[in-house]
Parts: structure tokens; sequence; C-alpha cells
């Protein structure tokens, strides 16, 4: 009784010491981007330090924000259409109708509060010229849950939106984040312990022969 029980805590120890593994897949839901597992504990953006601003390019926190027309920052309608805080990204509804979000190191994830949008927009991420994931941004129109969407994938260098010329959007807490690479993935952590416990298996075994 006694090694069954020590055997299965052995099992529910090595289990919940896995460290979670980043895969592939699509980041939304209501709340806030951090909220969600693949981006908790992430580097926010929020745009609140950097006041009302209209520039070719824009770079913070190792985020570089560029668009086929200049980048802008206001407070128009600040609260409302998925906005937090006083100041966030916007097009005003002229432009631009594309944005290109660069990394300075590579991310493993990343996501963004989404707002106002009446078409469908394209969310593309990259590794190099790779293309790794394509997400389709729904209308939000006039949400204010906190809807946002992003990409979980390893190794994303820059991604890109794209949609309508016509569409007033709004951009905020764009969030990031990287794997701990001292994390063991979970593949790997599984094959450890199966070795560890076949080898514990084996080693009762002899020892209740020798005993017999």
């Amino acid at each position: 009784m006694k090694k069954s029980l020590s055997l299965g805590s052995l099992v529910i120890t090595a289990a919940l010491t896995f460290p979670a593994f980043v895969t592939a897949a699509p980041i939304l839901g209501q709340g806030l981007p951090t909220d969600h597992v693949n981006l908790a504990g992430g580097t926010v953006i929020d745009f609140e330090s950097t006041g009302v601003v209209n520039v070719p390019s824009l770079s913070i926190s190792g985020v570089t924000f560029t668009g086929n027309t200049n980048i802008e920052v206001d407070s128009d309608f600040a609260g409302n259409y998925n906005t937090r805080g006083t100041f966030h990204m916007t097009n005003h509804g002229s432009g631009p109708d594309s944005f290109r979000f660069d990394f300075d190191a590579p991310v493993d994830a990343f996501a963004f509060l989404w707002g106002a949008a009446d078409y469908d927009w394209t969310l593309s991420a990259f590794n190099g010229n790779t293309l790794l994931e394509t997400l389709i941004l729904n209308p939000t129109r006039g949400s204010n849950l906190g809807d946002y969407f992003g990409i979980a994938h390893a190794g994303m260098t820059h991604a890109t939106l794209t949609g309508n010329f016509i569409d007033y959007v709004f951009i905020d807490n764009f969030t990031v984040k990287s794997a701990d690479v001292s994390a063991v993935p979970v593949p790997a952590a599984v094959w450890l312990f199966g070795s560890g416990l076949m080898g514990l298996l084996g080693f009762n075994r002899k020892r209740a022969q020798a005993a017999a």
C-alpha cells in the first residue's frame, strides 16, 4: 500500500512541475490580453507615456509600430471601443489601413485590445520572410468588453495587420511575451519522467525478486 501511494505522489508531483509550453494558436478573448495563459506576465504597451503623436514610426518597449501612413496615438473616445486609460493607437478612420509590428527580439505570443472595427482585418505573424500564422479579426463595432486578438507561435519577428481603408479602429494594451528559455519543453519532460518511472519500477521488481 505504501509503495502505491509513494508512486502516485511521484506521478502527481512530476505532472505539476511540467512547465507551460507555447504552441501555435490564435489568442482571443475578452478582458485584457494578460488574462490569456500565453500572455500572463507579459510586457504591456498602453501608450500612456507617449501622449498625442503623429509620426512615421513609433518604438516602445521593444516593439516598433509602422503603417502605410503615419502612426497616430490620441485620446479620442478614451475608455470606449475597447480602449483603456487615456491614450491609444488609432487610424481616425482614414489610415493607416495596414499596420506592421516589428519585435526587437523574437516573441512567442502577442495580442492587443481591438476596438470599433466594422470589417474583418487580417493579422499575420512572421519569422523573417516565413509566414507562421494568420488570424482573421472579426468586427468588434461598439463592444467595450475588452475584445483582444493575437497569435501564439514560437519565434515571431514581426506581424502585419491589414484591413479596410474606411474602418475607424483602435489598438490598446499591446502585449508581448517570450517563452522561458530555461524551461524544459513538455515532450522532453515527459520523456525524462517516463524514463525515471521505468527505472523505479525495474528497481522495485528486482528488490522484490531478491527478497523472495
